[in-house]
Formats: C-alpha cells, structure tokens, sequence
C-alpha cells in the first residue's frame, strides 16, 4: 500500500476559506482502474480505515478513493510511512502537524520543498494560506469561536422570553403554580418554552436581552441571576 502510495496517491489539502484556524488533508489514491481502487479501498475498510466511496477525479478520467476523517488519516500515515520513500517527508511533516509537534505553515512549507524536489505535484492556489498554529490549537480556537458565536446568535435571534415574564413564570411555578395554569396564563408562549422557563425540556430558554440562560438550577429565580451563574459555567 505504501508504494502504491508513492506512486499513485498524495496528500491533498482541502478548501479551508471557512477554517482559517486549522488545514484539512485528506490521503486520494487514484488509479484509471476501478477494480484496483476497489481493491484498494477494500484493503483499508479492512484494516479499520474509514474511506470515501469510489469517486471519479474532475476530468473523469481516473477513479479516486479518498481517506479524510482524521483518525484514519492519522492511521493509515503511520501504518505507512516506515515503508514510504517519495512521500515519507509528507508523511511525517502531516503527522507532526496533526499531533501538534508543527504548525500548519511548518506543513505547508515542507510541501513547498517537496514540490521543488519534483517529489509533489504543485497545486496552485488562489488565496494565500496562513495557519499558525497546529491541528490541536487550531481546533481548539476553532470550538471557541463557534461557541461565541452560538451564543451572539442566540442572543440577538432567537430570544424568546422577557425578562419580566421569566422572572414571574418561575417564581409562580416554585410557589405552587402548576405548568398547565402557566400555560393558559401566559398564552404569547408555547408550552414547550414555559416547560423550558421552569427548568423542564433541555433546560435553557432564551430571554430577551440576555441571551441564553440555562435554567435546570431550581435556586435561580430571576434571568440576571441565571445569566450571570451561566457565564461562570462557560
């Protein structure tokens, strides 16, 4: 597998205009031969790596077979590098920046030495490319951000609930009131947002102004108190 590698596969880098924090590879082998990719994407499913169907290239002029879920790349290269000799600089260069010893630009700089050895094909790119940090780092900045902007999203369209209304429908509730009261009292809400302002459901709700509040706290009473307890859990 690793010489068919050195022949006829490359690591390949995916569109990343939507990570700028971290690089997607992904191992192609190709052949103009389905039954040899079929045979090659057989060999890897059996020894645990997760592949892509059989694919044609661009041109439709060869059949493709490729490995892009992180933990099988990550397999696959160390299965094969020992044995690798054209592509073993690629090879170890995408290990160390996926197990967090390079950074994305260290990466793309050995492909960049590897290109100018004639031992990688170059693929020309329309944006430059600057990723800084390692696929650990990377990934992480990358949930920080999203979390972020979950939580500005949430806040600005998906609230629900005045603050006033929160404060008055868990006060009544803790004081006796029962769901199906709250329900016919407050009939601007669902059922499943009182059920939410209470502490049932998946235990958050939106409130106006504030954003995201995650009630399954039955001492919470009012949403400033909630809001500020849930930005001490973030």
């Amino acid at each position: 597998m690793a010489g068919y590698f050195d022949g006829d596969g490359t690591i390949a880098t995916s569109d990343i205009s939507n990570q700028p924090f971290k690089l997607g590879l992904s191992l192609v082998f190709t052949d103009q031969s389905t039954e040899q990719i079929a045979n090659i994407r057989n060999f890897l499913i059996n020894h645990g790596i997760k592949t892509s169907n059989i694919l044609k290239t661009s041109k439709g002029t060869a059949s493709i077979v490729v490995v892009s879920q992180i933990e099988s790349v990550k397999m696959t290269l160390r299965f094969m590098l020992p044995h690798l000799y054209k592509k073993a600089n690629e090879a170890k260069a995408a290990l160390d920046y996926y197990e967090g010893r390079s950074t994305g630009n260290d990466l793309l700089a050995v492909f960049a030495v590897e290109v100018e050895a004639g031992r990688r094909e170059k693929h020309a790119r329309k944006t430059p490319v600057d990723v800084p940090y390692t696929w650990p780092e990377g990934h992480r900045l990358m949930k920080e951000r999203r979390k972020a902007r979950l939580r500005d999203a949430f806040g600005r369209f998906r609230s629900r609930v005045t603050p006033e209304d929160f404060d008055r429908i868990r006060h009544d509730y803790f004081g006796g009131k029962r769901l199906c009261d709250l329900v016919k009292e407050y009939p601007q809400y669902a059922r499943e947002t009182i059920r939410r302002v209470i502490g049932g459901g998946r235990g958050y709700v939106g409130v106006k102004g504030i954003g995201r509040v995650d009630t399954t706290d039955t001492t919470i009473r009012d949403a400033f108190k909630a809001h500020h307890r849930a930005e001490e859990w973030r």
